[in-house]
């Protein structure tokens, strides 16, 4: 009988200094950097994604999903799980204003009141590694080394040239890269989208096998400067010669058939400042149509590279068992270079390449500007910075092992905080609630989306439960299809309107009048959400 004890425990008992693999999934999460809603294959775009269009129909792409106005506020939430206010990035770093400087919530970083889920999903076992863009602090005790990554390649900053000569973005601006918490400099050759694939996929052959990984791919692409590489800069020639007048309107309808919008949908006007195509001469026509082909080009020079990175993962025996997550971090940029704080278009002229057979090249530093952010962000209002749907709506494609129906989509609306949650969850890691380490933190806002993606709820949040939003002063509460928008002028009124999402995507038909009720309702929602996260209006203002 002894001998049979003893040749059981043998058996059920893994040998000494043998693991055991842990079966969790691994995560993947991708970010891309001010890139439209309607860009890529899946959201009805002309863009050229086939890697993509293969992950949604593996997946659930999500037509109703939001994230901050801007790069850090929303990255601030993916990895804290809390709003930004919270997390601290109640603004950017780059415009905190005098009366919010200093004060709890406007550190500028990723603050200590919140834990990082790379930190949390570390702490549970799994393999963290990231490639690319941060801008969560730059200071050695904010690298994202000290947030939870074992391995990580990181620029530090809002964006930068995306070849190897590590220009400025803008004017007295230096960008910075660490590996591991070291100061680096780019290698010879870097072009970024490629390098920070070749970064991730390096450091996940590095980790040890029985290890479920979390990587996060931060792409800087398409942020501007656009930048594409040469053999790829003129694979949208002249696809961008009806204008984005045309562009608008042929995205819209795909998105109509898509069934992402309603079949009445009206997009939100061309702005003012901005010309009809028809409008411009032919100089101008060419020089704007080339912006808009080296932004294709980069969008998918960056599906290219997820090719390269989900051809690893399969070929590796790890593609099965990984949940995928790709989404951009707020609307298309609108602005042009000379926008950015200390830069005007002298500084511009004066530091750039610009002659129009070196645009998109070394050197040269454009934006698509305004006209064409528009039609990235079909049918909605605005782009990246405000806090109406074209700077918060994101696409979303979710992939992997817990998705119950491939090939679907839900219109549930969902917030990036909600991102955290998920993670979490498919990972089996809990959150700590409010005390991490001996230390008071934040718990988390966002609710999981687990639920949606293995089937067993059609909503991530119910109609009774309202989101709110504050940057540089623009304000937002959204429940159900309802959002109450704050805008200042001359981008609004000046004061609080009420949409309908589901007939008015484009925020065009204030029902205040006709919903007085609900209106008020939901500024006393909102002033509930800026006293509970302590939002400090900018002063001045920033708009």
């Amino acid at each position: 009988m002894l001998l049979l004890i003893a040749l059981s425990f043998l058996v059920t008992n893994p040998s000494e200094g043998a693991e055991q693999a842990d079966h969790r999934p691994n995560i993947l999460l991708i970010a891309v950097d001010d890139m439209g809603y309607s860009d890529i294959g899946p959201f009805g775009g002309e863009i050229d994604t086939p890697n993509l269009d293969a992950l949604a129909r593996s997946g659930m792409v999500f037509t109703d999903f939001h994230t901050s106005a801007s790069c850090s506020p929303t990255r601030s939430m993916l990895f804290s799980g809390t709003d930004n206010h919270l997390a601290g990035v109640g603004s950017m770093g780059e415009t905190i204003t005098p009366n919010q400087k200093g004060k709890p919530g406007y550190e500028g970083y990723l603050n200590d009141r919140v834990v990082s889920i790379a930190t949390l999903l570390g702490d549970a076992g799994y393999f963290t590694a990231m490639a690319g863009k941060w801008h969560l602090g730059d200071e050695p005790e904010q690298d994202p080394s000290r947030r939870g990554f074992q391995k990580v390649y990181t620029m530090l900053n809002g964006g930068a040239s995306h070849f190897d000569d590590e220009w400025m973005m803008y004017a007295n601006y230096t960008p910075i890269y660490r590996e591991n918490g070291v100061r680096v400099h780019v290698p010879k050759g870097f072009y970024s989208s490629e390098f920070y694939t070749s970064k991730l996929i390096e450091y996940l052959d590095q980790r040890p096998a029985t290890q479920p990984f979390f990587g996060y791919l931060s792409f800087t692409a398409p942020h501007d400067p656009l930048h594409a590489p040469d053999d790829w800069i003129d694979r949208y020639k002249e696809t961008y010669d009806a204008g984005y007048d045309a562009l608008r309107h042929t995205r819209l309808e795909q998105l109509k058939k898509l069934g992402f919008v309603a079949a009445d949908a009206k997009p939100f006007p061309r702005l003012k400042v901005v010309p009809a195509w028809e409008e411009l001469t032919t100089e101008q026509k060419k020089i704007d149509a080339r912006r808009m082909e080296i932004y294709a080009a980069m969008i998918a020079y960056v599906d290219h590279q997820l090719g390269r990175l989900f051809a690893h993962l399969k070929n590796s025996g790890q593609w099965d068992n990984t949940l995928v997550i790709f989404f951009s971090d707020n609307g298309a940029n609108g602005l042009q270079m000379h926008q950015y704080g200390e830069t005007d278009e002298a500084w511009v002229e004066r530091n750039s390449d610009n002659r129009f057979g070196n645009l998109g090249r070394q050197y040269s530093r454009i934006a698509s500007g305004p006209a064409w952010a528009q039609a990235s962000m079909t049918p909605f209002r605005m782009f990246k910075l405000f806090v109406a749907e074209g700077g918060i709506r994101s696409p979303l494609i979710m992939s992997g092992p817990s998705v119950e129906k491939p090939g679907t989509r839900s219109d549930a609306f969902a917030h990036v905080m909600d991102l955290a949650a998920t993670i979490l969850e498919a990972s089996q890691t809990a959150h700590p609630g409010t005390e991490y380490k001996g230390r008071t933190i934040e718990p988390l806002r966002g609710k999981s989306m687990w639920p949606v993606l293995n089937g067993t709820a059609d909503v991530v949040h119910k109609d009774d439960i309202a989101v709110s939003w504050e940057l540089f002063g623009m304000r937002a509460v959204r429940k159900g299809d309802f959002k109450l928008l704050w805008l200042p002028k001359p981008f609004g009124t000046g004061d609080w309107q009420l949409y309908d999402l589901a007939k008015d995507p484009g925020e065009m038909n204030d029902l205040s009048a006709l919903h007085p009720q609900l209106h008020a309702e939901m500024v006393e929602i909102w002033k509930g959400y800026s006293q509970e996260t302590g939002v400090i209006l900018p002063s001045p203002p920033v708009f």
